[in-house]
């Protein structure tokens, strides 16, 4: 660009307004000489910039992820050009900033991303494809942060690659977003993709959707999946009574199953990133599993949206106390999808509610914290990394699965208590309320939306006060029991310790396994890896010796025990504890009304 015309921008800028240059594009550029290394040269051009240096910043977080990720770190050999080609000055201000001053309202800010771990929050670069989550791969400047963008890809050298993105496509080669926020959650793959398109009605429009694949399947393979994917969008269309309004008319699914990718599922206003290293031969059952989690998020946290995380800050970690709902729901509806349209069966299901009311109700995390904290641990777990040893085991909750169950709770207590009102019906409340409007939410309105669906303030004031803002469960076995499902302790005559992870070697019985809140041997002191000697006096040095001695135990009563911590003889008491396993059985006499009603919760909707 000529000085002569970043003049005339400036002259425009005047006469115009902020409205006029904040339709200036901010262009991206990407070089892929150095794939092969897994490095991509990025050049960045701003233009129309008013005259204070530029600040240029990497993101450090990415959407559906709520922990610091440090994208920076993979950034180097910063460079900025003006519009003549000349250097300009770049200062590094912090960890994941520069500041480029001496231009004349025009940057080419240069820099090159080494990326080698592709999956939902992270980007991979190399002979096979690029695999972009655009925060790990591209920076910003806040002064252009309102501008629409453009990304370009030089693919001469690569004629049968394609682009597959929710972004809006110009050319082969070129895409576009409105602004930076939507172009940061719009993931990117460009490579060898295998496509399959269909459309689906709804709103009075007709919507495109799309499957952009990498993997090494067969064709057939590929199409079978496809079909199932088809159901899944029917089924949860079929939940909110409508499609969300897909920007440009269309979804993409992002789909990368090869050896080449690492496992993960993250979801984006009109698209999703789902990978696995796994196969379509091998694993198809599973791998619809996050296709289903994920696509339901295009309702439910996308467009039914938490205020907590309204505007999302890709400069640091976002807090949420809503994650249990946002996800937690989410993942109630995945599983209760592919068991309504027929993928699962009933056995699978119940199978998979088994283990994670195991999970939930067993953990001893809850006598801590409610579900709407554990929702504002996620940046602490979410894909977060430390390096010292943590207390997570005792303290923590997936909101994934606590939301789930609560899901499950209050879809059967509705049931329970309600005629012909189930959370469906609270979905499409807030789908009507929430999502359509894209109004953000906070925890009372969703309390306000049940208590409105069901008529019944009290019950909605109860549900809450009790399950979200306290940290109770409801007693499950009545509501499993109007389905005809049995819940009950699978051992109920076995105690916790029957089959503890344990390592016998010559100093000892060795504790293999972790010790939480929730175990006998807790009581005592006892933690991962120390050498048990003796329990009630007693020693044991077979898998077989060590369940005589605790079946010789009483559930209830208090034992003592010896043992080596750190390489000090310890002493210790404990009260024997039983086995807290789970089980959720189908009733063989179950009733009629039983059996209808199981229907009309799993059945084909």
């Amino acid at each position: 660009m000529h000085r002569s015309f970043t003049l005339l921008l400036f002259s425009n800028f005047l006469l115009f307004g902020l409205h006029a240059v904040s339709q200036i594009p901010v262009r991206y550029e990407v070089n892929l000489d150095h794939i092969r290394q897994h490095e991509a040269q990025i050049t960045v051009t701003f233009a129309a910039l008013p005259p204070e240096p530029l600040e240029v910043i990497m993101p450090s977080s990415s959407p559906g992820r709520y922990a610091v990720h440090q994208f920076a770190k993979n950034v180097f050999a910063e460079k900025a050009f003006d519009e003549e080609g000349k250097p300009l000055t770049v200062q590094k201000t912090d960890i994941d900033r520069w500041e480029v001053s001496g231009h004349h309202g025009y940057v080419q800010f240069q820099y090159t991303l080494f990326a080698n771990h592709g999956d939902g929050t992270y980007s991979g670069i190399d002979n096979r494809k690029l695999h972009l989550n655009m925060p790990a791969t591209f920076v910003f400047a806040p002064v252009a942060e309102k501008r629409p963008i453009e990304l370009h890809f030089d693919l001469s050298d690569h004629p049968d690659w394609s682009v597959a993105s929710q972004l809006e496509p110009l050319d082969r080669e070129t895409y576009r977003a409105p602004d930076y926020y939507y172009f940061y959650d719009s993931p990117t793959m460009v490579g060898a993709i295998d496509f399959r398109r269909w459309t689906s009605d709804s709103n009075g429009k007709t919507y495109t959707f799309e499957i952009a694949a990498m993997h090494e399947g067969t064709e057939e393979e590929l199409d079978h999946y496809t079909e199932w994917v088809k159901k899944v969008v029917e089924g949860h269309k079929t939940v909110f009574g409508g499609l969300p309004d897909f920007d440009f008319g269309r979804y993409t699914f992002l789909v990368s199953y090869n050896p080449w990718i690492y496992g993960d599922g993250m979801e984006h206003r009109n698209s999703t990133v789902c990978s696995s290293g796994g196969s379509l031969a091998r694993a198809a059952d599973r791998l619809i599993g996050t296709i289903s989690h994920e696509f339901f998020h295009a309702w439910n946290v996308e467009r039914i949206r938490p205020k907590s995380l309204e505007p999302f800050d890709f400069t640091k970690a976002n807090m949420s106390g809503e994650l249990w709902f946002a996800e937690g729901f989410t993942s109630y509806y995945d599983d209760l999808n592919l068991k309504r349209i027929g993928i699962y069966d009933e056995d699978r299901y119940r199978n998979g509610l088994t283990g994670m009311l195991n999970y939930v109700i067993n953990s001893p995390g809850r006598q801590f914290y409610g579900p709407v904290d554990m929702s504002r641990r996620a940046p602490f777990v979410d894909a977060a990394t430390a390096i010292d040893e943590h207390n997570t085991a005792n303290i923590f909750v997936s909101y994934y699965s606590y939301g789930a169950v609560l899901g499950l709770t209050l879809d059967l207590s509705l049931r329970e208590h309600f005629d012909d009102i189930t959370l469906d019906d609270v979905m499409k409340y807030l789908w009507e309320h929430y999502g359509k409007t894209e109004v953000p939410y906070q925890v009372p309105d969703l309390e306000a939306a049940l208590a409105e669906v069901c008529g019944d303030a009290d019950f909605a004031r109860s549900f809450f006060s009790n399950y979200i803002y306290g940290h109770e469960l409801p007693d499950l076995k009545p509501l499993f029991a109007q389905m005809g499902w049995d819940f009950s302790l699978q051992h109920p005559d076995t105690s916790d310790l029957y089959r503890f992870n344990m390592r016998f070697t010559e100093e000892g019985m060795e504790v293999g396994g972790s010790v939480t809140k929730a175990n006998s041997l807790y009581e005592a002191g006892v933690q991962a890896n120390d050498i048990l000697l003796t329990v009630d006096g007693k020693k044991a040095d077979s898998t077989e010796a060590w369940q005589e001695l605790v079946m010789g135990l009483k559930i209830g009563r208090s034992y003592e025990v010896t043992y080596l911590q750190n390489g000090l003889e310890e002493k210790g008491r404990f009260t024997l504890l039983a086995d807290p396993s789970l089980r959720l059985t189908a009733v063989e006499a179950a009733t009629k009304a039983q059996q209808a009603k199981r229907q009309k919760w799993l059945g084909s909707r």
